[in-house]
């Protein structure tokens, strides 16, 4: 039996908008009408509102989209929709979870920097910064599969810095270039590197490097992220040289004497606010909902207000953060 019941026109534009943003504007007609089973002209009066959707529309749309029906009829009430990406789920893997994240700074980055932009909180190493190191890379993506998931393939293995890892890096690669064209406002704090030397120093105490050479390797890696982007902090430009020429898009840089709790970041496109939450390694939490980003936009702003701005300005007050960072990075060296 089919079922009548309709949206109202604003819920029908969301449901819509949401539509687009997965498929793109232009396939959107064609997609719709085959799934549908109407022509183009009826699917574009869908699009348009002109026509209203059916409530066997709707759930056609929002299953074939993977789209939260909730995300639709309460998208501006106190109800706050999430997209979950959950790493403990039976289709989860690294490769999956780092395509979305290059589908998403890839879209970013073509739009560019007049826009699309995006704010964030670094209580941990930004996964969009260590990717272009290769050592360092490797061995979060090791650290991920063998600590974090527990992966049996992982178990008996050790972490080698000279192993290449074939299309991981490949589409790693192309996140580190993509996030160069994004301009990009990033609150960094003098805790932000501690998980990251934490792992390592765990990894020598366990054992779980091949030689020491890996974790010198992994130590020169975060010694040379350290001096690029105190050099883009000092630019106020991010900038990348890539075979086809140069990547560069601006930069702010803050550094927060306040504990943040979270990894956070906000992406502006097109005028349209999308945040996501990150906590427990991989699972995360995205909502486009404009009161909650609004709340996680003030609190991200309270955060800036009470930061010091490092980035053109503040040559002393840069010099003295990245000193600190290359202290615990020397703490390090030591160790190993």
């Amino acid at each position: 039996m089919r079922i009548f019941v309709k949206i109202d026109k604003m819920s029908q534009s969301v449901l819509i908008e949401q539509c687009k943003e997965r498929v793109g504007a232009k396939r959107l007609a064609t997609e719709l009408s085959e799934l549908l089973g109407v022509n183009t002209d009826a699917a574009y009066r869908r699009m348009r509102g002109d026509t209203a959707l059916t409530f066997d529309e709707i759930q056609r749309i929002c299953l074939r989209f993977n789209i939260s029906f909730d995300s639709v009829i309460n998208y501006q009430g106190r109800l706050v929709p999430f997209q979950f990406n959950g790493m403990f789920q039976d289709k989860f893997s690294i490769l999956s979870y780092l395509t979305g994240i290059e589908q998403e700074i890839a879209m970013l980055s073509e739009i560019g920097t007049d826009d699309a932009s995006m704010v964030m909180t670094a209580m941990d190493l930004p996964y969009f910064r260590q990717f272009g190191f290769k050592s360092l890379s490797r061995f979060k993506l090791f650290f991920w599969q063998r600590s974090v998931l527990n992966l049996p393939d992982f178990a008996t293995r050790k972490y080698d810095a000279n192993e290449n890892l074939g299309e991981y890096e490949e589409i790693t690669d192309r996140i580190y270039q993509n996030y160069h064209g994004v301009a990009s406002t990033e609150i960094w704090a003098p805790e932000t590197l501690d998980s990251t030397i934490k792992q390592v120093q765990y990894y020598l105490e366990s054992g779980l490097f091949v030689d020491k050479n890996s974790a010198v390797q992994i130590c020169d890696d975060i010694e040379a992220l350290l001096a690029k982007l105190e050099g883009e902090a000092q630019l106020g430009r991010k900038l990348i040289q890539t075979a086809n020429g140069t990547i560069s898009s601006p930069f702010e840089m803050y550094q927060s004497d306040i504990f943040l709790s979270n990894n956070c970041i906000q992406a502006v496109k097109d005028g349209r606010t999308y945040t996501y939450v990150s906590f427990n390694s991989f699972n995360s939490l995205m909502s486009f909902s404009p009161h909650f980003s609004e709340e996680c936009n003030r609190w991200i702003e309270q955060i800036r207000l009470k930061s010091i701005l490092l980035s053109e300005v503040s040559e002393k007050l840069r010099y003295q953060f990245f000193k600190s960072l290359r202290g615990k990075l020397d703490g390090l060296r030591k160790m190993i």
